[in-house]
């Protein structure tokens, strides 16, 4: 899916990267905007939820169209230039969006568990918890492979991380039955979400062996 791999790496840009002329505070400063960018995906996804097309949307509004450069700045200058900021994974798509959506799944989770603490037993609450954490962890490890141009490697983190997604479904079908409001109003939104970092993952993988096919018939 172009959308979500359109930040990959280009031009192998590793070795500037290392050689970045940044220092500690200018990281810090950096980083940063890592959070803001999940933040503007999160809230934009969630001004788009009843849209079928949510995804394709959301990766328009973040300015993630391939083969499109951004506008130039008015403000930018021979003399007024903010250095280039070197290449690093969270700048990725799918880095961004998969933060996003896991990011939302654990914090609305705590949230609705707080308001109802004895409904849910402590062992399924964590086991829930420990399958998107897994899924959170295959999905940044799939993004590393993209990076590398590994992506046989992709796929099979992509496999395993949706594993962890339908074990955190099962566990949503157990949280279902409780018919606890706080509760079943998070299970409804979250189905949603998981389901689409699963599209997400899918649309990746379906790219990733279209193109080790396209290698195979170059050998």
């Amino acid at each position: 899916m172009g959308n979500y791999e359109s930040d990959a790496n280009p031009n192998n840009e590793w070795e500037d990267s290392w050689d970045s002329g940044l220092n500690e505070f200018s990281w810090e400063k950096y980083l940063r905007t890592e959070t803001d960018q999940v933040k503007k995906y999160q809230a934009i996804y969630s001004k788009l939820i009843r849209s079928s097309n949510r995804l394709d949307e959301v990766a328009l509004y973040m300015g993630w169209q391939p083969n499109i450069e951004a506008p130039e700045s008015e403000d930018s200058s021979a003399g007024n230039q903010v250095p280039e900021v070197p290449y690093t994974l969270h700048r990725h798509p799918l880095f961004v969006s998969s933060k996003a959506l896991h990011g939302w799944l654990t914090e609305q989770w705590m949230r609705r568990v707080s308001l109802s603490p004895e409904a849910v037993d402590a062992a399924s609450a964590l086991s829930y918890q420990i399958s998107l954490n897994e899924s959170d962890y295959y999905g940044l490890l799939a993004v590393t492979a993209l990076d590398m141009d590994d992506f046989a490697l992709a796929i099979a983190y992509f496999k395993r991380g949706m594993s962890s997604l339908n074990a955190a479904l099962s566990e949503l079908k157990k949280f279902e039955a409780l018919n606890i409001e706080p509760v079943s109003l998070y299970v409804k939104h979250a189905r949603i979400r998981i389901f689409d970092i699963r599209e997400i993952w899918l649309r990746v993988t379906s790219d990733c062996r279209a193109t080790i096919a396209r290698g195979s018939d170059d050998d």
